[in-house]
């Protein structure tokens, strides 16, 4: 069995991208991430096959980000406001490649969470058969909702192909 620094060390972009993808802030995301290698660590004994790691953790890391988001719905009480500033950094502070890498996220952070979750997978160059066995969905549901996430992307950066 591989030892967890080496997992982390392996893994750890991943699951801060996967987080990233469902809280924008900061030091939220800093506490999902450590909630995921907890959860990464305690499950790691009922792991059988160890070639399915990635797909094990992308699945860990999207129920907990999932779980994080309903909580933090209920949780809600404050009116939302749209003088709240975004952590993010500013349009004119980024150029090029950084601006698209901000409007992908955005898109993605829109999706309905269906799609968030296998569009967020997707970006990690997992492939569909994997996805699938992340999110515990067949092949065939995994391509129609990559599908319909890369449609509402495109559309939203007003691609209308």
């Amino acid at each position: 069995m591989m030892e967890l620094e080496a997992i982390v060390a392996e893994h750890a972009a991943m699951v801060r991208r996967i987080a990233t993808v469902y809280e924008r802030r900061p030091d939220l995301v800093d506490d999902l991430v450590q909630d995921v290698w907890l959860a990464v660590w305690q499950a790691l004994p009922r792991l059988n096959d160890h070639a399915t790691l990635k797909a094990y953790i992308a699945r860990i890391t999207q129920n907990i980000c999932v779980t994080h988001v309903r909580r933090a719905v209920v949780r809600r009480t404050e009116p939302l406001s749209d003088t709240v500033p975004d952590p993010a950094p500013s349009a004119e502070d980024t150029t090029g490649q950084n601006q698209q890498l901000i409007r992908l996220v955005t898109a993605v952070r829109d999706l309905p969470d269906p799609l968030k979750a296998v569009a967020s997978l997707y970006l990690e160059d997992m492939a569909v058969k994997d996805i699938a066995l992340a999110l515990g969905l067949g092949e065939s549901n995994v391509s129609v909702r990559l599908h319909r996430a890369k449609a509402l992307i495109r559309q939203s950066f007003g691609d209308a192909a």
